[in-house]
C-alpha cells in the first residue's frame, strides 16, 4: 500500500500549523522586550513573510534538484533544531534589544529576523518540496499541488486559532517553542523512515533512519535546552516582584520602597502605581485631575473608566466616595487578576468590572437608561500609545451618548502639546472639539513645558463650559488648574476617525 500521499498530506498540514503557532508565539517572545504595538505586530508579520516567500522560492530550487524525501527530512529536522535553539535562547538575544536606544522599527526588524527567519525560511521550502515529490503525473500535477497547498492553508488556520486561542493562554512561551520543535523532529523522522521508490536505479531503498551522531545530538541539545530555559529563562527578565503573561500582555510588577506599579512596556514608564496600604492616596498626579470634577460637580454619582490598570482610581474612588458606583471596562482579565493580588482590589457591591473591549462595551450597552456623570479614559497598549479605536469621533460620540446631560469625559494620553510629536495631541483635541461643548487641556508636567512628553489631561463637556477658575477654591484644586494648558491648539491636523486615525505615526 503506498502511504505517500497521506504522509505528504499530513506533513503540508502539520507544518502549516507550525508556522502559524510560531507566528503567534511570536508576539509574546517580542512583547516583553519591545510591546505589543502595531508596528512590532507589523515587523512579525512582515518578516515571517518574508522568510516564507524566500524559503517557497528556494525550496523549489533544491526540489528540482535534489528531489529526495531524506532531504526534505533534514530540511525539516533543521527547523525543528533552529526553534529549539530560539526557545532555548531567546530571553539573551531580545534583551539587548530591550534598551530603548535603538529605534522602535529598527528594533523590532531585528528581533523578529533574528528569531524567525531561519526557520521561516526552513518551513518555507516545505511546501515547493512536497508538491516536487507528490508529482508522478503530470496530467494531475494541479490537483495535487492544490491538495497540498490546501492542506497546509488549513493546518496554518488550526494553527492560528490554536496558538492564539489555547497555547499561548495556558503554556509558557519556551514550552510552546520546544513543543513545536518536537512535532517538526517527529515530522522529519516519520517522512526519514519513508522507502521511497528509485525510479532511476534499482530498489536501492532509501535512508531509513536518521543520522544515529545527530539524533543524539540535538536530544541532547532538547533536553539540555529546556530546561536550561525552564531554570534560568525567566532570570533574563528584568527582575521584578513578579511576571505574568496574560491573553494581551506581559506583566512586570516592581516595588520601590512603599511604591508598587506594574509594567506591559518595557523600558519606558510605570503604570498604575499604588502607595502600598492607602488606596486613599494617590501616586500618580493624573489621577487627581479627577478631584476638579468632583468640586465642580459634587452630584457626581455613576462613574465610569476604562482601563482597569491596577485599579488606582477605582480603589481611591470607592475609598474616598462612598456615595458613588464605579463600572470598570478593562480588556484584559489578566491584569484584572494582577490587581487583585498585588494591588489591594477587593470585591465591592458599588464596582462592577466588564472584561471586553471598551468599544464593544459602549455599542452593548448604548440603549441603556443608566447615565454616567463622569467617565476616566486610560488605556494604552504599548509606546505611549492609547488604543486608535479609543480616540476617534465614532468612539467620542459613543462615550458622550453614555453620559448625563452634564456628563464629563476626562482622558490621559502621553504626548506633547508643542514640538515635533504634538501631533496626536493635536489631533484629538481637535476630534475632542468636534463632539464636545468644550474642552479643557491640563498638563501634568505643568503649562510651561509644553514642549515635553507628558502625560496631559483632556477634559470634554457635554453640557456646561469647561472648569472655572475659582480664587476661593481650595488650594489643591487650584493648583490642579494652574496647570490648565491656555495656548490656542492649531486645527491643521485632521481629526481621528475610524478609517484613519494614525496614532501610533503620530507618536514616533
Amino acid at each position: 500500500m503506498n502511504n505517500r500521499p497521506l504522509l505528504h498530506g499530513l506533513t503540508a498540514f502539520l507544518c502549516g500549523v507550525m508556522v502559524m503557532v510560531l507566528e503567534m508565539t511570536g508576539s509574546r517572545m517580542l512583547a516583553p522586550y519591545l510591546g505589543t504595538s502595531l508596528i512590532v505586530w507589523t515587523s512579525l508579520i512582515g518578516v515571517v513573510l518574508a522568510s516564507l516567500s524566500f524559503g517557497y522560492w528556494y525550496g523549489g530550487i533544491i526540489a528540482d534538484r535534489f528531489p529526495k524525501t531524506h532531504l526534505l527530512a533534514k530540511i525539516i529536522f533543521a527547523a525543528g533544531l533552529v526553534v529549539a535553539l530560539v526557545g532555548g535562547s531567546y530571553t539573551f538575544m531580545l534583551q539587548p534589544l530591550s534598551t530603548g536606544t535603538l529605534n522602535l522599527y529598527i528594533a523590532a526588524l531585528s528581533a523578529a529576523a533574528i528569531l524567525f527567519a531561519v526557520p521561516g525560511a526552513l518551513l518555507g521550502m516545505v511546501s515547493p518540496f512536497l508538491a516536487r515529490l507528490a508529482i508522478d503525473n503530470v496530467g494531475s500535477s494541479g490537483r495535487t499541488v492544490g491538495r497540498l497547498y490546501a492542506l497546509s492553508s488549513l493546518g496554518s488556520i488550526l494553527g492560528t486559532f490554536l496558538g492564539g486561542f489555547i497555547l499561548v493562554s495556558l503554556l509558557k512561551t519556551g514550552t510552546i517553542l520546544f513543543l513545536i520543535a518536537a512535532v517538526l523532529v517527529l515530522v522529519a523522522f516519520f517522512l526519514q523512515c519513508e522507502t521511497p521508490p528509485n525510479k532511476g536505479n534499482k530498489n536501492i531503498p532509501g535512508k531509513k533512519m536518521p543520522n544515529k551522531a545527530a539524533a543524539t545530538f540535538f536530544a541532547l541539545l532538547f533536553v539540555g535546552a529546556g530546561g536550561w530555559y525552564h531554570v534560568f529563562g525567566d532570570s533574563l527578565l528584568p527582575e521584578a516582584l513578579h511576571h505574568r503573561d496574560t491573553p494581551y500582555n506581559h506583566i512586570r510588577v516592581y516595588d520601590s520602597g512603599s511604591l508598587r506599579s506594574y509594567q506591559t512596556d518595557p523600558g519606558l514608564y510605570s503604570q498604575s502605581t499604588i502607595i502600598v496600604g492607602h488606596p486613599e492616596r494617590l501616586a500618580s498626579r493624573y489621577f487627581r485631575y479627577v478631584e476638579l470634577a468632583f468640586f465642580y460637580r459634587p452630584d457626581i454619582r455613576n462613574v465610569a473608566v476604562i482601563g482597569g490598570g491596577g485599579y488606582v482610581l477605582p480603589n481611591y474612588l470607592l475609598a474616598t466616595r462612598p456615595e458613588v458606583a464605579i463600572d470598570v471596562v478593562e480588556i484584559d482579565p489578566g491584569v484584572t487578576a494582577v490587581a487583585r493580588e498585588f494591588f489591594d482590589l477587593k470585591d465591592d457591591s458599588r464596582l462592577q468590572i466588564f472584561h471586553e473591549d471598551a468599544r464593544r462595551f459602549l455599542r452593548r450597552t448604548k440603549n441603556e437608561t443608566k447615565k454616567y456623570d463622569l467617565l476616566f479614559g486610560d488605556t494604552f497598549n504599548s509606546h505611549y500609545g492609547v488604543p486608535f479605536h479609543l480616540l476617534t469621533r465614532e468612539c467620542l460620540e459613543e462615550i458622550s451618548h453614555r453620559l448625563s446631560d452634564d456628563g464629563i469625559y476626562m482622558v490621559n494620553i502621553i504626548a506633547s502639546a508643542e514640538g515635533p510629536k504634538r501631533k496626536l495631541f493635536e489631533a484629538f483635541h481637535r476630534t475632542l472639539s468636534e463632539v464636545f461643548t468644550s474642552v479643557d487641556v491640563f498638563m501634568v508636567g505643568g503649562p510651561t513645558h509644553g514642549d515635553n512628553v507628558q502625560n496631559i489631561v483632556l477634559v470634554g463637556f457635554k453640557g456646561k463650559s469647561g472648569f472655572p477658575d475659582s480664587p476661593d477654591a481650595p488650594m489643591d484644586v487650584r493648583q490642579l488648574l494652574n496647570h490648565r494648558w491656555t495656548k490656542p491648539v492649531p486645527q491643521t491636523v485632521p481629526p481621528l476617525r475610524d478609517a484613519l486615525a494614525p496614532v501610533e505615526w503620530y507618536l514616533l
